[in-house]
């Protein structure tokens, strides 16, 4: 006998048989168990995060939001002076971007990036 069934013989509330109707198909199929599965993570994560974690946490997420906003303009002002450009520049123009500093400062920057990738490995 169905749980609507059930509830109909005991004369239940028609909202609640709506509901039960509904739910039906997600407790034929064992999804319903997934969803309780998901509450009950939920919980366990809402005990875990005490304020030191969610400290940590807002920090993280500063700090991953800055790297993308400082990395998106980057890339931006580069597309821009790229475009202005009517000819891509030739060898010669590449090597003289290495006059500028902040060029310098740059590749200086992903060397050392590409440096602590190589010593985690």
């Amino acid at each position: 006998m169905e749980v609507t069934d059930t509830l109909a013989v005991q004369g239940g509330n028609p909202g609640l048989e709506a509901l039960l109707d509904k739910l039906q198909p997600l407790l034929e199929g064992g999804r319903l168990d997934n969803l309780v599965d998901l509450a009950s993570l939920l919980s366990d994560l809402v005990d875990l995060l005490d304020a030191a974690m969610v400290e940590k946490l807002s920090v993280q997420f500063e700090q991953a939001t800055a790297l993308s906003w400082n990395l998106g303009n980057a890339i931006h002002l580069a597309k821009a002076q790229t475009r202005k450009e009517i000819e891509p520049p030739n060898l010669y123009g590449l090597l003289s971007l290495l006059r500028a500093p902040h060029t310098r400062r740059g590749m200086a920057l992903m060397l050392r990036v590409l440096n602590a990738i190589g010593r985690q490995e």
